[in-house]
């Protein structure tokens, strides 16, 4: 996922953040960066700072709008997810950063718009977080996330998560991305950080894959959380919960495979 602020310990291995990056970003996370960027209004000449980036779909996506008189930086704690963003940055537009949102080494007052897809959900520290990113905005500056809403509504994340359950691995690594989903919470937390003008909209998009197989080996291969909950299975633990997801998927099946849900809260405040 583009929230790819993970503890180090956590931290994806080029494999994993190439397999991110091919069958994932194309899928779900490259829509969903276009999504949030598009949502900041950005405009020509502004500069942004895109916090937990990825591979850098929405960083890459963001210096297109703002063009040569504005600036993008992007920063992650994951040195798998920058270096492959630095790679896929074949012009040079955007400012790679491994850091820390937490501490970031940016002037205050530097940015006119700070963009985070799926980040919120893995913030160790949010209060220090949310004081970082509104010393870093200008006053007057939008902040925009967006943030899974809850299990439910993700129904192929939701039936790959119930599969891991009837085998008995722990299904944290699939749930903790819907585990912020009310968008009243989320909107309080954006006021208590300091932001005003505060509004919170819920967005769902469709995903297709080839099939419930593609899928689940998809987020084995590159889910930025859910891999390390798939990787506990053996060849044919993996192979039965294939099978439990395709049966529990089959209402979303059709001659062009299948389509994958997901729904977002997209979050937007005002640095006051």
């Amino acid at each position: 996922m583009n929230g790819t602020a993970r503890p180090a310990s956590a931290a994806m291995d080029s494999a994993a953040a190439e397999a991110f990056e091919q069958y994932l970003v194309p899928t779900i996370f490259g829509p969903w960066s276009e999504m949030l960027v598009d949502h900041a209004l950005l405009k020509c000449g502004e500069s942004v700072l895109d916090i937990g980036c990825g591979s850098g779909p929405a960083a890459r996506y963001a210096a297109t709008l703002v063009g040569d008189g504005g600036s993008v930086r992007a920063i992650d704690v994951d040195p798998g997810m920058i270096a492959l963003a630095r790679r896929l940055d074949t012009s040079g537009t955007v400012d790679w950063l491994e850091g820390d949102v937490s501490d970031m080494p940016f002037d205050a007052n530097s940015f006119d718009a700070v963009i985070g897809g799926q980040i919120y959900q893995f913030l160790p520290d949010r209060p220090a977080a949310f004081r970082e990113i509104h010393r870093v905005l200008k006053p007057g500056g939008r902040l925009v996330l967006n943030v899974f809403s809850r299990l439910e509504l993700c129904p192929g994340h939701n039936a790959v998560a119930k599969a891991l359950e009837s085998h008995d691995v722990d299904p944290t690594g699939i749930r903790k991305p819907y585990s912020f989903g009310d968008p009243v919470v989320l909107g309080d937390v954006i006021a208590d950080g300091g932001f005003r003008d505060v509004s919170v909209i819920r967005k769902t998009l469709e995903a297709r894959f080839d099939s419930p197989a593609a899928f689940v080996e998809a987020l084995a291969a590159g889910g930025p959380s859910a891999r390390h909950a798939l990787e506990q299975l053996d060849e044919e633990g993996l192979k039965q919960v294939i099978a439990e997801v395709t049966e529990t998927l089959a209402e979303y099946v059709d001659d062009e495979g299948v389509r994958i849900l997901t729904t977002t809260n997209f979050v937007y405040g005002r640095r006051g």
